[in-house]
């Protein structure tokens, strides 16, 4: 079994709002970031998760406990 990948405060943010069905833009001015942040955070979110998309992450944070 892999081990679990270590997630920041903030990654956990983009996770939550993420599960709670936010688009980038809503996530961008949540978080006070461009959306090409946003963009590069959740694709670097879902390389190191192994997931596909938004909705596969999300479900493997809830899966796991993240959020």
């Amino acid at each position: 079994m892999a081990a679990s990948p270590h997630l920041s405060d903030r990654d956990l943010r983009v996770l939550s709002l993420v599960a709670d069905g936010h688009s980038n833009a809503e996530i961008a001015a949540a978080m006070g970031w461009s959306e090409h942040t946003v963009r590069n955070t959740l694709h670097d979110l879902m390389t190191r998760l192994g997931v596909r998309n938004r909705a596969h992450a999300a479900a493997y944070a809830v899966r796991n406990g993240f959020i």
